[in-house]
């Protein structure tokens, strides 16, 4: 099989299917899903698979019948080599882990399944995502230049269509690894025509991202000291050393923005976050990195404590300076 798409869910089959019927509309037919759960309610499967057999759609309502489907959900254990005969496409292989490993070990679960079945690229779509029709096809066009190790789609926001999201960095490393804290983000500005090329990057969007599965199994994959957080930039890294990262702008894709905070809540996600930086910062992090950096963090949480109007925001941030700091 070509290509497997890997998914991660927790607790938001509504998300879920959306993404699952973006995919199977895809103009490109010769891909399996790798869904991995993180140990969600028991509800949330059932009301995938309920969708499945085209019972509800996204919003739990009933729906007629069409003829876009997926063939089969089969459970499986995360080590398990799939039978040839089972090798049809347009499976959805549902891995359920015993517990919320986080983003980047339950997203591991799945690289190591897709490498392990020999799929020769592995998509991964963050559950909040969904894909216009030809996003699949165009991003594997990518790969038609010479030693790609992964490539990102131009991504919209959902809701705001004509906002981008997340389009392109070319910012150094001493720069990129401050571009979620330090305002140094690029301005979100509004979609046109003569952004629509590929181009050479220094960084692929994780939410949504296209890989060489031979390229990214020599990284060891994502690294797991990030439950969650910017390890979509440390992988980047890592995978620079070894080929080209790539946006190609034809490909699209629109991100919810902020629903997974709503599913965890400002504290636990801020909290994950802001240590993920600081451990990005320790990671890859010059000298300079860490002076200038540890100190923007520290003067950030006074200003949060003078602000007194953020406390869930603020709890989560001094909780992830603490546990990083003391450790």
């Amino acid at each position: 099989m070509n290509l497997s798409i890997v998914i991660l869910t927790w607790n938001d089959w509504k998300s879920t299917i959306d993404c699952l019927q973006s995919i199977i509309k895809s103009n490109y037919k010769n891909f399996d899903v790798i869904l991995v759960d993180n140990n969600s309610e028991l509800k949330h499967l059932n009301f995938i698979k309920k969708w499945h057999k085209r019972e509800i759609n996204c919003n739990g309502r009933f729906v007629k019948p069409n003829n876009q489907r997926f063939n089969n959900i089969i459970e499986v254990k995360k080590n398990q080599i799939i039978k040839q005969n089972n090798k049809v496409g347009k499976n959805i292989y549902l891995i359920r882990n015993k517990k919320n490993y986080g983003l980047t070990k339950g997203l591991n679960i799945g690289y190591k399944f897709s490498i392990n079945n020999s799929y020769k690229y592995i998509l991964r779509i963050d559950n909040d995502l969904f894909l216009e029709k030809n996003c699949i096809k165009t991003l594997l066009r990518s790969f038609d230049k010479k030693n790609v190790a992964a490539v990102s789609p131009k991504v919209l926001h959902a809701y705001l269509k004509k906002t981008i999201w997340w389009s392109e960095f070319y910012m150094k490393w001493s720069t990129l690894k401050f571009y979620g804290f330090g305002g140094t983000r690029k301005n979100r500005i509004l979609d046109n025509k003569n952004i629509s090329n590929i181009k050479q990057v220094d960084a692929i969007c994780g939410a949504c991202s296209l890989y060489d599965a031979n390229l990214l199994s020599k990284t060891n994959l994502g690294d797991e000291d990030f439950f969650y957080g910017p390890e979509d930039v440390e992988l980047s890294y890592r995978l620079k050393k070894i080929g080209k990262l790539l946006v190609n702008q034809k490909a699209i894709a629109y991100h919810k923005i902020a629903t997974s905070s709503s599913i965890t809540g400002i504290k636990k996600r801020t909290f994950q976050s802001t240590f993920g930086f600081l451990k990005l910062i320790e990671k890859i992090g010059t000298k300079s990195d860490k002076l200038i950096g540890y100190l923007y963090f520290i003067l950030k949480l006074i200003y949060l404590k003078l602000r007194k109007n953020q406390k869930d925001y603020y709890d989560g941030y001094y909780s992830a300076l603490k546990k990083f700091f003391l450790k």
